[in-house]
């Protein structure tokens, strides 16, 4: 009897023996891709969804602060006003002219085969996939692309992100939003006629969806139209110069009729091919493959034209600190070393979805992702923390060749008091006191030491560090809750005696009312996780010192919205990433519009007729000294009126090994995978060091299983002699 062969060691790579030395980028994703419809996509996925789509602008890769560079326009344009014709009436307009670049190429796709978007049954037999089309072909972009996607955005089914800004701004958007309804609902009235009683609507368009000639529709509204082939405009009702940072979002991509042409067909969306999952697009990588329950896979689109790694010049003599600084810090980390190369640098993406927090870090360590945020667990082990509050990678991941990344994540978390409410609510001297008080509280840097390791900063007020109108100077300081200490030359919280003397003003001596009733206080939570009550426990605790009671009231996600919505609520916090660098959509948490909807980002509710008026006069304007000096009127008035707590803005920090190049954080771009580069060579060696086979414990199986086959031999062999 012999032993069977055995392996002598086995690797504990996630990924297929032959990729070991392959120009492949690995990432982690923590959950399913949501959708990859540009019209969609809103967040998370824009990190998958950049990288195969491009819009006419983005913003350059190494420049600070933020600025817009063309993509596929050839330029930024500058606004024009004009005369326009809408419902029989000449309207003064703004216009944008976008001016396209010639020779952009689509990726190879079966929708660019005529023959392919009119499919029979026979035609698709051994189809499970794009993959599986032998005939694809392609076409150059045009500018009636970029019209066609623009106004699928209007239609409702899309549920697209966008809509209400574009509303807002766009002239005759809404009311073509509304025409496209009138068309889907006739076509959906004259298919339940011809089908009788029996008609489900939902079963029918499940695989044939009504089709709406987006075109046809859209004759007479003009906010978005084609010049001519390598050209189109997008017409205002007023000027709003933040359109140019909503044509950076994927909202703005190309979009060519044939590919939703091809994917509404019956037989492609029975078999779950459907262009949500399915981008056409013009940028550096297209997706090869989409498992939902393992990865996404991108390789390199061989249509993509000739890109270069951004360059930066030397500062002038003049120039200001941050652009300095800026220039220093790039040209020390090494990012202008491949300037002028072509682009993009990596084979290969893959996103892994990996969900849970220590599988991913332990394959960080390991070498298998080249990039890793710091969760709680793993913050002493990646960072240490000096007496002054500085944060340095440790020494541990510094031989490892690991750096950290730390940047300014434009965010703003803050609880909002409902300024309905007839406790908390009003702007009368009483209620500002009050919530005044509850801002002194409710201390921002207390939570960030024992929940967040310090990170953070704590927030004055709307606009975060990095976005115009953020100062950290005096100027910039919310003087109702904060004192300027000048020997530290920073912002100091008001004391809680301080508090309890607004409280007492406000009516509410020692936490009591007039009615002698101690002040209680309702917060609303939406499922609470065990790290959130703890948060919980210290807010109870910091208003408590005012002797102000906090309650909760918990719901699950969709009472909570409702609630919300229906401003429902006394207390509740909410936090905001930046959709682009502009105060604006900071400052449209609190702005109340001429028209009130349900889904207006102004939750609290609040309503100062100044502060409306600062808002749209701030919101039509460039960056300029007056528009800064608005910007400081209209964060004075928030911080006195204080219709909410302004808690902090966030920080991100990023892992990654020494074999990445050109990386940097950058919250408000998804299309920076291009510009990213790997040392093979250096992160092969890496994984060999800290993940060699180790022999022993297959040498006591082998001992054992040895041991255990011996009297089974001895045995045999006594058998055979018989």
């Amino acid at each position: 009897m012999a032993l069977a062969t055995m392996p002598v060691a086995c690797s504990n790579s996630p990924y297929p023996d032959k990729d070991a030395n392959s120009n492949i980028f690995y990432s982690s994703i923590t959950e399913e891709v949501g959708h990859l419809d540009p019209a969609k996509v809103y967040g998370a996925d824009s990190a998958i969804l950049a990288n195969i789509v491009e819009t006419p602008f983005q913003y350059h890769y190494l420049d600070r602060p933020y600025k817009l560079d063309p993509l596929l326009a050839c330029e930024v344009p500058k606004p024009e006003q004009r005369k326009v014709r809408y419902k029989g009436k000449t309207v003064d307009a703004t216009v944008y002219t976008i001016r396209l670049r010639r020779g952009v190429m689509y990726q190879d796709h079966p929708c660019f085969v005529e023959a392919n978007r009119h499919l029979t049954d026979n035609d698709l037999r051994g189809i499970g996939g794009v993959a599986d089309f032998k005939r694809t072909a392609t076409r150059e972009m045009v500018a009636a692309d970029f019209v066609y996607g623009i106004r699928r955005l209007c239609d409702l089914r899309l549920e697209c992100p966008a809509q209400g800004a574009f509303a807002a701004n766009l002239l005759g958007f809404q009311d073509y939003v509304d025409k496209l309804k009138e068309a889907l609902d006739a076509q959906r009235k004259a298919r339940a006629a011809a089908a009788g009683l029996l008609y489900n609507q939902e079963q029918d368009e499940l695989f044939n969806p009504v089709v709406l000639d987006y075109n046809k529709v859209a004759e007479g509204f003009p906010f978005i139209g084609e010049v001519d082939k390598y050209a189109f405009e997008v017409v205002l009702l007023h000027p709003y110069p933040q359109i140019l940072y909503w044509m950076e979002f994927q909202f703005f991509s190309p979009l060519p009729p044939e590919a939703i042409e091809f994917y509404n067909q019956p037989g492609l969306l029975k078999r779950g091919i459907v262009f949500d999952f399915n981008p056409v697009g013009t940028g550096p990588y297209v997706l090869e493959s989409y498992d939902p329950t393992n990865q996404a896979v991108l390789v390199r689109n061989p249509n993509f034209r000739k890109e270069l790694y951004p360059s930066l010049s030397p500062p002038a003599p003049d120039a200001d600190p941050e652009t300095v600084e800026n220039y220093e810090c790039m040209k020390n980390d090494g990012m202008l070393e491949d300037s002028g190369k072509k682009l993009p640098f990596i084979d290969r993406i893959v996103f892994r979805i990996e969900k849970e927090a220590i599988p991913r870090w332990n394959k960080f360590m390991q070498g298998y992702y080249e990039l890793s945020g710091i969760q709680a667990d793993s913050f002493d082990q990646a960072v240490s923390l000096s007496s002054r509050g500085d944060l340095s990678i440790t020494d541990e991941m510094r031989e490892r060749g690991i750096d950290m990344i730390m940047v300014d994540s434009a965010y703003l978390g803050y609880y909002a008091f409902n300024m309905t409410d007839p406790v908390l609510g009003g702007l009368d001297e009483k209620k500002r006191k009050l919530r005044q008080a509850i801002s002194i509280a409710v201390d921002a840097g207390e939570k960030l030491d024992i929940f967040n390791n310090g990170l953070g900063t704590q927030a004055q007020h709307a606009i975060p560090p990095g976005i115009f109108g953020h100062e950290t100077v005096e100027a910039g300081m919310n003087s109702y809750v904060f004192r300027w200490d000048k020997q530290r030359n920073a912002p100091v919280r008001r004391s809680i005696e301080d508090a309890r003397k607004l409280l007492a003003e406000a009516g509410y001596p020692d936490g009591y009312g007039p009615d002698g009733r101690p002040l209680e206080i309702k917060y609303l939570m939406m499922s609470p996780t065990p790290g959130q009550r703890s948060e919980l426990k210290l807010l109870q605790k910091q208003l408590g010192r005012i002797n102000v009671r906090l309650e909760t009231e918990d719901c699950d996600t969709t009472r909570f919205f409702d609630k919300v919505r229906k401003g429902s609520f006394q207390f509740v916090r909410f936090g905001w990433m930046a959709d682009y660098p502009d105060p604006e959509t900071f400052l449209i948490l609190f702005y109340m519009p001429e028209v009130v909807t349900p889904d207006m980002q102004n939750q609290s509710r609040y309503d100062n007729p100044r502060f409306n008026e600062l808002y749209r006069q701030m919101s039509r304007m460039e960056n300029t000294p007056e528009r800064k000096a608005i910007l400081r009127e209209m964060l004075q008035i928030l911080c006195k009126d204080a219709p909410g707590v302004f808690e902090s803005h966030g920080m991100a920090l990023t892992l990654r090994h020494s074999w990445l190049h050109n990386m940097r954080t950058y919250p408000l771009a998804s299309n920076t995978m291009k510009y990213l580069r790997i040392d093979v060579p250096k992160r092969t060696a890496y994984r060999n060091e800290h993940n060699a086979p180790n022999y022993w414990p297959v040498a006591i199986l082998t001992m054992v299983l040895a041991a255990l086959a011996t009297p089974a031999a001895l045995a045999t062999r006594r058998h055979m002699r018989k």
